[in-house]
């Protein structure tokens, strides 16, 4: 059904995200609906939210996009394809380019783009910023990329972030933290031989923050790209992952765990070339330092990150839900 759900009579302004079923893009739909804006959704999948319009379409629906657009002032797009490289460059490439050429035909005020950290590739620095240059690898960095270009044009009137978020994590998408999760032999061994290298956690509330930051905080120089990472924060490696992990098995002991012991970074990155994989040093780390200096403020960081993720397994997390 195309835009299924009633979209109130009263004048508030209309905010579309695409992506709204992933954990990014339910939980920028909830901080939408918080500031009283109506929110309009379009998804492949089954969606239930009465407060949202919901248009059921793909990308290539040009009618449902041009409705789903028309007299909005803001978008989001969270879409992207992960895991089937048969269906990236439409979904990453040619979704984005609708998008885009929708929000300039439509005038639309903001539009934040979800990217990803991973359209850098490979790279020699061990400090990443936003002036690296770019070396896409695989494929979903490829097609990130190519989307970023065409996201990247100046759009007159319209304030356009990118945003390249590192490995994003919630209680239901552990990512790496699924490792001390698992607990066993095979995953804490590859936890001691990757210890020393930088995890790039994230989780999915501070991306979804850093996305309606920019709301309100118009600017003339756009398109901005920002890094959203915890790469500066000192815990965020393996080794210290498992630590606080282990820390929280022991409550009431203080500094009752020291830090695990691990090989040398440089350990497994030889490893990794050794059997013919691709990918940077564990020195590497992305800089949110043009974020921070916007002023940005991380919500959570890796202790707290870690600390929900495990409360909200424990209890489950209605709050996450739409």
């Amino acid at each position: 059904m195309v835009g299924a759900g009633v979209e109130s009579t009263t004048k508030s302004q209309i905010a579309c995200v695409t992506g709204a079923t992933g954990m990014i893009g339910r939980r920028i739909v909830e901080k939408l609906l918080a500031r009283g804006y109506q929110v309009r959704v379009l998804t492949r999948r089954h969606y239930v939210n009465q407060r949202v319009r919901v248009f059921n379409a793909c990308f290539a629906d040009e009618a449902t996009l041009n409705e789903f657009i028309c007299g909005a002032d803001f978008v989001f797009n969270c879409a992207a394809e992960l895991r089937d490289e048969s269906k990236m460059w439409a979904a990453n490439v040619l979704g984005a380019e609708k998008i885009t050429e929708m929000v300039e035909r439509y005038h639309i005020k903001y539009y934040c783009h979800l990217s990803s950290a991973g359209v850098v590739g490979r790279t020699s620095q061990e400090v990443v910023d936003e002036d690296t240059s770019c070396q896409p690898q695989n494929h979903y960095e490829v097609t990130k990329f190519e989307a970023e270009k065409f996201v990247g044009r100046r759009i007159d009137g319209c304030n356009t972030i990118i945003l390249r978020p590192t490995n994003v994590v919630d209680w239901e998408h552990l990512g790496e933290l699924s490792l001390f999760v698992d607990g066993s032999i095979k995953s804490l061994l590859k936890a001691f031989v990757k210890g020393g290298e930088c995890a790039h956690i994230v989780h999915a509330e501070d991306v979804a923050n850093a996305a309606v930051f920019f709301l309100d905080r118009p600017s003339s120089l756009t398109p901005r790209i920002f890094f959203v990472s915890l790469d500066d924060d000192p815990l965020n490696t393996f080794s210290d992952l498992w630590s606080i992990f282990r820390e929280m098995e022991s409550p009431g002991k203080q500094n009752a765990i020291t830090r695990n012991l691990h090989l040398p970074v440089i350990v497994p990155y030889v490893l990794r070339l050794l059997v013919g994989r691709t990918g940077n040093s564990g020195k590497v780390k992305y800089s949110s330092n043009r974020l921070v200096s916007a002023g940005f403020s991380y919500s959570l960081g890796v202790r707290k990150t870690i600390e929900r993720i495990s409360l909200e397994r424990a209890f489950g997390s209605d709050s996450d839900r739409c």
